[in-house]
């Protein structure tokens, strides 16, 4: 992984691309201009510069201005004018990995909140990124593990929690470049941290979306190899009946683990739709008079298929969904898991088993149909830490204890990316995530959109962030408005 900052790549670019006349240079430039980069430029500064290194020199710093006139946080910002661009401050530091190059163009903190204008591009030449080129659960931010242990001291439990909201601003085909806006928002007690520090260990290429029929008649399908199963070896699954359902009793199990049930038999019956080899139809049949369909596929894969849904499709062009999905595992023999004395680790298939409640006598004219979606991407190791400005002169605390219909909101940060509240609550729920958020500024009100963050339901406290769609200018609030209350924010 390369982890040159924009200058230094700019001048190892630079170097790479220039051809020495070896008639006018003398043997030692031309030995020193084939060192490593860094080595290079480090060593030159300390010496006295002969007229031709000096030449050299010149001709490096021109690339370096003409790749950032193109390409820079200047460009960035007058190309793409960003909802918070006049707030964020130059960066341009990348990482590369796996052909796969992660710029952070520009930044801004505020205490627990972040807005961040990030690039991906292809430098491998293989195109692989895409308009639906995203993140997902591989995307990572670093919390300032100092201010969580202080935090430990007060509570019982510290959970690091972070939200982030992403949007492309624009995908260059030509470059197979992909510029994005991140919102990042952190709980108060795991705050992210100082400098900041983002990255990826998964960056998912492509997604391909299916609904298609399955090539298979149902009109042949009789009864099936079956297996009997304990309970237990029922994982979980969807819209489950009543004798199935997990939690009735005082754990999360099923109350009678040792009761059997019929499910088919793992097998490999036949491919699904989009040809990959890490799901197929596993088995199907009748059991009990009610058609069964098992979906088998390969567990931890970070790629590939997602999971399957199944319905009915009849012959006048309506959709019958499964009675309900049965979830079990497999081990790389294919026999399937207790989980009484298995874990998910010890798994190598995940099954989901359908059932139909249908006229089985009736198939012909029936077709089996399947929506999902398949990934593609990389791992690799990306991460980018970003020296910032200090902020906290921009913000605006609130520490009063302010009660809103049952919640206490004990304490407020506003700031140029929106507000952040710590409370807790007496009733049976939290509501003040559905609550109307908005601040009113000298120029009228402006109202917030968000409320998401986390819930501690045990002890009845809740970490939650609007956002604003525009930089708030937080010197001209003069309050806070909560559904109907007023609060007023005192200037500084």
């Amino acid at each position: 992984m390369s982890t040159f900052d924009k200058n230094e790549q700019d001048i190892h670019d630079a170097l790479s691309q220039i051809t020495v006349d070896e008639s006018k240079l003398a043997e030692q430039v031309k030995r020193r201009l084939n060192e490593e980069a860094s080595n290079t430029i480090q060593r030159r500064m300390r010496q006295p510069m002969t007229a031709a290194i000096a030449v050299v020199m010149s001709v490096m710093l021109f690339v370096t201005v003409a790749v950032a006139a193109q390409g820079g946080f200047d460009w960035f910002i007058k190309r793409f004018n960003p909802s918070f661009g006049e707030i964020a401050e130059p960066v341009e530091a990348y990482c590369e990995d796996q052909g796969i190059r992660m710029e952070v163009i520009g930044a801004q903190k505020y205490d627990n909140m972040a807005v961040v204008y990030l690039s991906l591009q292809d430098i491998s030449g293989q195109n692989r990124l895409t308009e639906q080129t995203d993140f997902q659960d591989g995307f990572t931010v670093k919390m300032n593990t100092q201010a969580q242990e202080e935090a430990k001291g007060q509570t019982d439990e510290i959970v690091a929690s972070f939200g982030y909201g992403q949007k492309m601003l624009y995908f260059d085909e030509e470059t197979n470049t992909i510029y994005y806006e991140f919102t990042i928002t952190a709980d108060a007690d795991s705050p992210l941290s100082d400098p900041l520090e983002l990255g990826s260990f998964l960056i998912y290429f492509d997604k391909r979306s299916y609904e298609e029929p399955i090539s298979i008649s149902l009109s042949d399908i009789k009864e099936a190899e079956t297996v009997s199963i304990r309970r237990g070896q029922i994982w979980g699954g969807s819209d489950l009946p009543d004798d199935l359902v997990w939690g009735r009793g005082s754990s999360d199990l099923p109350d009678d683990l040792d009761e059997l049930t019929t499910v088919l038999a793992p097998g490999n019956y036949a491919p699904m739709p989009h040809g990959e080899a890490d799901q197929w139809i596993s088995n199907i049949g009748i059991i009990d008079g009610k058609l069964h369909v098992q979906t088998g596929k390969l567990l931890h894969k970070e790629f590939g298929s997602t999971d399957p849904n199944l319905n009915l499709k009849t012959p006048d062009g309506y959709f019958i969904n499964p009675d309900y999905v049965l979830d079990l595992y497999g081990d790389k023999d294919c026999r399937l898991l207790d989980l009484e004395e298995s874990d998910y680790g010890d798994a190598a298939y995940r099954y989901e088993e359908a059932i139909f409640s249908i006229d089985t006598e009736e198939l012909d004219g029936y077709n089996l149909c399947y929506a999902g979606s398949v990934y593609s991407g990389v791992k690799g190791r990306w991460k980018v830490a970003v020296n910032l400005s200090d902020t906290s002169r921009k913000m605006r605390i609130i520490t009063n204890d302010i009660p809103v219909e049952g919640h206490l909101f004990e304490h407020m940060t506003l700031s140029p990316l929106g507000l952040q509240v710590i409370g807790s609550y007496t009733g049976e729920e939290c509501m003040a995530s559905g609550m109307s958020m908005a601040v009113e500024t000298a120029d009228g009100v402006i109202p917030l959109h968000g409320g998401g963050g986390s819930l501690n339901s045990q002890k009845k406290t809740f970490n939650l962030h609007w956002n604003t769609e525009a930089p708030l200018d937080v010197a001209t609030v003069t309050a806070v408005i909560i559904n109907d209350t007023r609060i007023p924010v005192q200037s500084n």
